[in-house]
């Protein structure tokens, strides 16, 4: 007999496409595909089904095999406690594939009626505008239908795939051979220009322009892949101009490479890279949303005297018109890279290389100014400490807004080939556990450090759960600073310490985090002054359980550099470039680390 359930021949043609794990939360409306799966994926259920679209996207971010993960969930509410993660994923144009049940095709609600099936909504119409492909199956596809909806998802534009599947679709009985008489079990090419004259054109430019620079700096961003830029470190090295990465790159060059030049942006920016690619006469931007947390809301001056070029495959992006361009070229980041750097044969004639180092070893990440109170930890300090204290084989799970997340950026040390994972470019608090767990999943066996925030940590603590059942070896560090110590500082900052909605003291509740992790069976403690040395720190993370440590931050605490704003009478606000970074350096360190700016005054 041809005849099999739809469900049933879906798993099969998600494995073909090398998806391996799924999870998911369980529902009425995704029954048949449950029923379908379970047998065919390595099922992960979570407590909530915003962390099953968090730990996909992380899971596809830090699995080096090539295996898939996709969010199987339920209809209604199901559906609409994962878009979080899907606008996440949109934002950061990374793959996810999310499969979700909806009513029966019968119950399909019709305009502008606003419900007719239980629990139902309009799930494609909902994410039609963060996704990449959003549709519903009202009737059974073929093969190669499902294939392109699902590879839509890919390279050379990758983002999220939301398919609803219709509940009587699900479990309909139909026939293998009519679905797959029409497709071949072959992957259509993704779409590239590595032999068209535009890539080559391109290339040539990119190359003459950092070949006739005196100050030349490449910004890397999240799209060039690890593979590909791991894999050219040391022509990097030979060729020795200065490399930057954007926030969500951080680990595709070692902190320890001579050629390392550090992260410049609004949030958790670094002094000195600030300071540098402002002073470069040349800067090509590659596989980097050049959006405003990337150039500060002042982009007139994120490279004041230099010609900026940027390559990314969105005509959208390099037309926007901020920051502006001396040329822009819609391309795929990884094959534009490794064309450029075999093109590249840069001479340092003016000792730019000496001069990147001298600044970043004059600036260093961690400010004086941000001492804590006695009682405290520094959390900068911490932070750089736990980074030195592991090895490449630990990965590093950021949280994605909030002081963890700004200070990770700051202070982190990355080791060569060392995965670290985060979703900044939405910035949605609650991000970090389920990034933990994916990331866990996607290298099994391999240590996970996480440090969240105790606000953004709150708002998914009940995957813990997840940790425990699958006993992952991730090692949890909670800063305590007893709220939103973002939302605190700008409450200070613009509105005079009119605190609402920030702290306990202003209605926020936090639970006692040391009963909550052992309620969920999860070691957990304080962490001393004494352990928090890397040495020390080595030692604590040695175990393979998952253990949590609470670490006291001073809530007064500053988090400086910050790039300043302020609001003006009339309620607009006007900020600094990025540059120009709070609090001020002293004048002869101004002077020496600011020599190519083109008004050093205003630093």
């Amino acid at each position: 007999m041809n005849e099999i359930k739809y469900s049933d021949l879906l798993g099969d043609w998600l494995k073909e496409l090398g998806y391996t794990h799924c999870f998911m939360l369980a529902g009425g409306g995704c029954m048949h595909l449950i029923d379908g799966f379970r047998s065919k994926f390595e099922c992960i259920p979570v407590v909530n089904e915003v962390a099953a679209g968090i730990a996909v996207e992380h899971f596809n971010q830090c699995n080096p095999h090539g295996k898939k993960a996709f969010a199987l969930v339920t209809t209604g509410p199901g559906f609409t406690n994962i878009t979080t993660a899907v606008a996440g994923a949109y934002c950061e144009r990374r793959e996810l594939l999310v499969i979700a049940g909806q009513v029966k095709s019968s119950d399909l609600l019709t305009p502008p009626l606003r419900q007719r099936g239980i629990q139902e909504v309009d799930g494609t119409a909902l994410t039609r505008s963060i996704s990449v492909e959003s549709t519903c199956l009202t009737q059974p596809i073929s093969r190669a239908d499902f294939r392109k909806k699902v590879l839509h998802g890919r390279k050379p534009h990758p983002g999220p795939v939301i398919i609803e599947v219709c509940l009587d679709v699900q479990g309909a009985r139909v026939s293998r051979v009519e679905l797959e008489e029409d497709s071949v079990i072959v992957n259509p090419p993704v779409e590239s220009n590595a032999s068209s004259s535009h890539l080559q054109q391109a290339i040539s430019v990119l190359a003459d322009a950092l070949n006739d620079a005196q100050r030349p700096v490449v910004l890397i961003g999240g799209l060039v892949s690890r593979e590909i830029v791991w894999s050219h470190l040391n022509m990097l090295e030979e060729i020795g101009i200065p490399v930057m990465t954007a926030s969500s790159a951080i680990d595709r060059i070692p902190s320890d490479s001579p050629m390392d030049a550090g992260r410049p942006g609004t949030w958790g920016g670094q002094r000195s890279a600030n300071l540098l690619i402002a002073q470069a006469d040349v800067v090509v931007a590659i596989g980097v949303q050049l959006d405003l947390q990337q150039t500060g809301f002042n982009w007139n001056e994120f490279i004041p005297s230099g010609r900026l070029y940027q390559v990314y495959p969105c005509a959208a992006e390099l037309e926007k018109g901020h920051p502006l361009l001396e040329a822009g070229y819609e391309l795929d980041p990884d094959e534009c890279f490794t064309g450029l750097l075999a093109r590249i044969e840069w001479v340092d004639h003016l000792d730019w290389g000496g001069y990147v180092r001298k600044v970043r070893r004059l600036l260093p990440t961690l400010e004086p100014d941000n001492a804590p109170r006695a009682g405290f930890l520094s959390s900068f300090e911490v932070l750089r400490n736990l980074s030195l204290s592991v090895s490449e084989e630990t990965i590093l799970a950021l949280s994605s807004s909030g002081g963890s997340f700004t200070a990770a950026l700051q202070v982190y040390h990355v080791h060569r080939n060392q995965y670290a994972t985060s979703s900044p470019a939405f910035a949605s608090m609650g991000y970090g556990l389920a990034t933990a767990i994916g990331a866990a999943f996607a290298q099994p066996g391999k240590r996970v450090i996480l440090v969240e925030g105790d606000g953004g940590f709150a708002q998914n603590l009940q995957e813990l759960a997840i940790i425990r059942r699958h006993n992952l070896p991730v090692k949890i560090f909670i800063l305590d600073n007893g709220g939103y110590g973002s939302i605190r500082a700008t409450q200070k900052k613009f509105f005079g310490g009119a605190y609402v909605g920030c702290d306990e003291a202003t209605g926020l509740g936090f639970p006692d985090w040391i009963s909550l992790f052992q309620a969920f069976g999860i070691k957990a403690s304080v962490l001393a002054h004494d352990d928090a040395t890397p040495d020390r720190l080595a030692i604590l993370l040695s175990g393979a359980e998952p253990e949590a440590w609470l670490v006291k931050v001073d809530p007064e605490q500053s988090n400086w550099p910050v790039v300043s704003s302020r609001i003006l009478p009339d309620g607009r606000m006007t900020s600094n470039p990025l540059y120009n970074m709070l609090p001020p350096l002293a004048p002869e360190l101004a002077a020496e680390t600011s020599r190519y700016l083109p008004d050093r005054t205003s630093t």
